[in-house]
């Protein structure tokens, strides 16, 4: 008797324990009424998250199932493929939930709508901390199909705050709609904005609100012009500690003076900024001014925060980006804390990357033309490229346009032609003192870069040489320590099965077999 008590109570424990995370979807349901009759409502009490997929699900839900504290337990809820008009009476229903949390709306716009009144019901929701609002159109026919408005007077922003702490707004927004929505979040620290367009109302400094907890905040397609922008950062958070942003191309963003005054006076905290924005490079080609404010990018500021301006060629395309990494491109044993990084007074705040090439020379060389006043008046310092369909003259005479180069990072090595005389003229001039070479498929690729880059002080090679046989490392000073210090890494990590070391005159030899 004693054990059936006991099992009954364990039984009756690991009841009240346990949490049901329920999907519901066409492909798996076929009688939605049964399962919320046998399974949601009898476990209501259990149910910890919904995820329901197609519209008439949703409101078959609603229907069957009385949504009020019963459901104490259930904290996320997603809806999915529902028509925007269709919300209202869920998010109704919603309010009655005690510790719901996280709310995921994926709805469908057949035409443009105002959703103001579903905003309204989403700040109504007691307990909210995530919500995700996601509208995606089905009339492909309909020009402004995205367009939505929100429109939430004055009146009532006093009256109710929200307990969002993050917003995803997966939808076309104004200015003007976004300073609406912040208004009820005074709680808010995550935002996440995909489409913020310009707006035709204006929006006075003092209606942006101050979020003091708002730490991140992410614009995936930012139309405002610079000077709303700044606006709106300078007042929203002093708290800001990371900022990404995704624009089209205007040449204010890419002012680094400006960015430094913003961040400077405004967002102190800032340690982390992301900015990324494209253009077709025929309209690069004709602006002679753009260096003026690119190489700004090398100032103090931007090499004290470790962040770094870089420009990235594809073809017809040119993408600029700030973006605040401290990783380089030179990945030496990290355990051992000898990876190479960039030192400060080498100012490698400036960086280019060549990612395609076409496989015609002369478009090739037409491309490289059109780009050559940028790469003679912006201090690039250093240079990612993809060499897979140029020959080594067009390579060399790349490197020549950069005079500013100390790094450099090959993608893969270019055709090698006999090209001595231009070969030796650059190798006298260039800078570069840390390169990394990858894709290497034959030896004279090796000696090609090293003859190229005399000043060069830190070699990694991330690929295998093959048919590799013997190496020749030419050091003129305290030959015994080096050869001991190489000959002890390579026992120690394995590096190599048979081989044989060596010390002749200045030179060590490595001898593979």
């Amino acid at each position: 008797m004693d054990e059936k008590i006991q099992l009954e109570y364990e039984f009756k424990l690991y009841k009240t324990v346990i949490l049901f995370k329920i999907k519901l979807c066409s492909e798996t349901i076929s009688n939605f009424e049964e399962c919320c009759e046998t399974v949601i409502i009898p476990n209501q009490h259990h149910v910890l998250s919904l995820d329901i997929k197609d519209g008439i699900f949703v409101n078959n839900f609603f229907k069957y199932c009385i949504i009020d504290s019963s459901f104490h337990n259930l904290q996320s809820i997603i809806l999915r493929d529902i028509l925007i008009e269709l919300v209202v009476v869920p998010l109704f229903h919603l309010r009655l939930l005690p510790n719901l949390l996280s709310l995921t709306l994926i709805c469908h716009l057949l035409f443009p709508k105002d959703i103001s009144d579903i905003y309204r019901l989403i700040f109504s929701l007691p307990t909210l901390k995530y919500n995700k609002i996601s509208l995606e159109e089905l009339n492909y026919e309909y020009d402004d199909i995205n367009e939505t408005n929100i429109s939430l007077p004055a009146g009532i922003l006093h009256q109710q705050f929200s307990t969002i702490e993050c917003f995803v707004i997966n939808h076309e927004c104004t200015f003007d709609e976004l300073i609406f929505i912040l208004c009820h979040t005074p709680q808010l620290r995550h935002l996440i904005c995909g489409n913020l367009l310009k707006t035709d109302q204006n929006v006075e400094d003092e209606q942006i609100p101050t979020l003091s907890y708002l730490k991140h905040i992410r614009i995936d397609c930012c139309y405002l012009d610079f000077n709303d922008f700044e606006r709106f950062i300078k007042k929203v958070s002093p708290q800001l500690q990371r900022l990404r942003i995704k624009s089209n191309f205007k040449k204010a963003y890419l002012d680094a003076d400006r960015w430094e005054r913003l961040i400077t006076n405004y967002i102190p905290h800032l340690d982390t900024l992301i900015y990324n924005c494209y253009q077709h490079s025929f309209m690069i080609y004709e602006d002679r001014s753009l260096h003026l404010i690119i190489n700004q990018f090398s100032s103090p500021f931007w090499v004290n925060k470790g962040w770094i301006f870089e420009i990235f060629i594809d073809c017809r395309i040119i993408h600029f980006s700030i973006h605040s990494s401290k990783k380089t491109c030179f990945d030496f044993d990290e355990k051992k804390e000898t990876i190479m990084t960039h030192p400060k007074s080498n100012n490698l705040a400036i960086q280019l990357m060549i990612h395609s090439f076409t496989s015609n020379p002369k478009r090739n060389q037409s491309l490289i033309d059109n780009y050559k006043f940028m790469f003679d008046s912006i201090k690039f310092i250093h240079l990612t490229i993809n060499c897979a369909t140029i020959s080594s003259d067009m390579f060399i005479q790349i490197i020549e346009m950069l005079p500013h180069l100390v790094s450099l990072h090959t993608l893969s090595i270019p055709i090698i032609q006999n090209n001595a005389d231009i070969l030796h003229r650059v190798s006298l001039k260039n800078k570069i003192t840390q390169v990394k070479l990858e894709k290497i498929t034959e030896i004279e690729q090796v000696m090609f870069v090293l003859r190229l880059c005399r000043c060069m002080k830190h070699f990694q090679i991330n690929e295998n040489v093959p048919h590799l046989t013997c190496l020749c490392i030419n050091i003129s000073n305290n030959n015994e320590h080096i050869l001991n210090e190489l000959q002890n890494l390579i026992d120690t990590e394995y590096l190599l099965d048979n081989y044989t070391m060596k010390l002749v005159g200045h030179n060590i030899i490595l001898q593979l077999y």
